[in-house]
């Protein structure tokens, strides 16, 4: 579609107008065809009606030279009117068709053609009609020159002043002594009409012209105007500008939809403002409560933290009892033999053997403490390059007896080749604690607990399973199990779990969890190697 076809089609002031455009020619069009129509009936009506009159005139006038046979008078009448340029023709045909007077003397004598134009009325059937209806005296043809002719003929009737005549030899019976054709020019009349019907198109056309350009600029101001003006200030609203006013001054419709327009996007300016004000005080409050939540967030991981180290004091006080208890009976065991002074070979050597005991079993403790120093430390945010194989080492050293005390198969299944990442190792370590802690605690007696990493070269993701053979997660339970206070223990938190996904996330991560009831869980670690560092 061309553009000025586009405006039309999207423009009700357009259409309007194109409407209005082709009901002013139609209607001008019909009644100029009417005029047209009826005023050349009326010229050919009066042109016939003339031509009545002048045959009679012409009956007349030759009437007393007819009656007398002075041929000569009548023949230089005839003569004298055909020199009249409307005057195509004039002749009169006696009963027998012969031409007895012509205005055209070379005519005279000749014997009239039954199929000429002249006489094919009369003559259309035989015997000739005696009287002919007045509608039909009248012929209009073409002439060799091409403008029209009217053609009219006259019946010369045999009157008591003719067969009572001296002079005539007409008997009383006929009815009939000639016919008077008379041929008048209608180019005049055909131009006068053709001047006047295009001087009416003209002047209708001047006119139709004239009313469209004075509608179309009343169209353009009273309706397409004020629409366009309601309908820019629209795409102003649209982009916000609620400044934008309609400039319509007028009484009619558009002037009271422009002012309810502007009342409108006053009040919604005033709205806006207040939204605006409320979402700025909305956004105050959300970052006052972010900060409280923030606070009560880290309150909380703290004291999941003081539980779970609560939980791994039992467990590290049990463990560090054992070796304690062994190093304290062999420490006694070596003091009996050197207060003794015994230097028999055997007794320094079970001294020697109960002193590399004492040795192991104490750097056994100084481990276990380091591994729990480590754990209790909170995360600094420092990343640094560590060995996934090795965190994950230390957090099995922290709760392997309780491994033990459970009786519990431990599978390790460690790719230590390309295990380097940069991380803060006490976090990690917080995570693999808690997620092998959980497993400890899901696993019943004789069940199987595995931890596996894998260290693609190639790849920049380190993923970490933990799975154990315990009781599962609830399918209730598992779309919530990273969120706070959710828990499958009974006396449980709910907050170590929530603690694991956070210190994930810090590392750029994912965590997720797949289960099936009473057959145990899965949870894998996805760690990048390089995380992006935090704003």
């Amino acid at each position: 579609m061309f553009p000025t076809a586009q405006r039309i089609a999207s423009s009700i002031g357009a259409k309007f107008f194109v409407i209005l455009v082709f009901l002013l020619i139609v209607s001008f069009g019909v009644i100029i065809y009417l005029n047209v129509y009826f005023l050349t009936n009326f010229c050919r009506e009066a042109g016939v009606h003339n031509a009545i009159k002048v045959s009679n005139l012409i009956k007349r006038a030759t009437y007393h030279s007819m009656l007398e046979n002075c041929r000569s008078d009548l023949t230089n009448t005839i003569a004298s009117i055909g020199k009249e340029e409307e005057f195509q023709g004039i002749r009169i045909y006696n009963k027998l068709g012969v031409i007895a007077f012509s205005d055209k003397p070379e005519e005279v004598g000749k014997v009239a053609d039954k199929r000429a134009e002249q006489c094919y009325i009369c003559h259309a059937e035989e015997p000739a009609k005696g009287l002919v209806p007045t509608k039909d005296l009248t012929r209009i043809f073409t002439s060799s020159d091409g403008t029209r002719v009217l053609g009219l003929i006259s019946p010369i009737e045999n009157s008591p002043e003719c067969f009572n005549a001296a002079c005539h030899a007409h008997s009383s019976k006929d009815s009939l002594l000639g016919i008077l054709d008379v041929k008048l020019s209608l180019k005049d009349g055909d131009r006068r009409i053709a001047l006047t019907r295009n001087r009416m198109i003209f002047y209708s056309a001047l006119l139709i012209l004239i009313t469209v350009l004075v509608k179309g600029y009343f169209i353009r101001r009273m309706i397409h105007n004020p629409i366009k003006k309601l309908n820019d200030a629209t795409d102003e609203v649209a982009n916000l500008n609620l400044d934008h006013k309609v400039d319509v001054k007028s009484n009619d419709e558009f002037g009271k939809l422009s002012k309810s327009f502007n009342k409108m996007t006053t009040e919604l300016k005033e709205a806006n403002q207040a939204v605006k004000n409320w979402y700025t005080q909305l956004e105050d409050r959300v970052r006052e409560k972010t900060l409280e939540l923030e606070k009560a967030e880290a309150q909380l991981i703290m004291a999941e933290k003081m539980a779970s180290m609560g939980e791994l004091s039992a467990m590290v006080a049990h463990e560090i009892n054992n070796p304690l208890s062994g190093i304290l009976s062999y420490a006694k065991v070596s003091s009996r033999y050197l207060e003794r002074g015994d230097n028999d070979p055997e007794a320094l050597e079970a001294v020697r053997k109960n002193l590399a005991f004492i040795s192991e079993e104490t750097k056994r403790c100084g481990n276990i403490v380091k591994s729990l120093l480590i754990f209790s430390r909170r995360g600094s945010g420092d990343f640094k390059e560590e060995h996934l194989a090795e965190i994950i080492e230390n957090s099995i050293m922290v709760i392997d007896h309780a491994i033990m005390m459970k009786e519990l198969k431990f599978v390790k299944e460690m790719d230590c080749d390309h295990d380097f990442i940069r991380c803060d190792a006490g976090g990690i370590q917080q995570v693999f604690v808690a997620l092998i802690v959980n497993a400890i605690e899901a696993t019943p007696k004789g069940g199987t607990i595995t931890v596996k990493v894998e260290c693609a070269a190639q790849s920049e993701i380190l993923i970490a399973e933990v799975s154990d053979t315990g009781r599962g997660i609830p399918d209730q339970i598992l779309p919530h199990i990273f969120e706070p206070f959710v828990s499958t223990k009974t006396k449980g938190t709910g907050l170590g779990l929530a603690m694991v996904y956070g210190i994930v996330q810090q590392h750029s991560g994912s965590i997720d969890v797949k289960t099936v009831e009473d057959e145990g869980a899965i949870f894998t670690v996805r760690l990048p190697r390089n995380p992006p560092p935090k704003n």
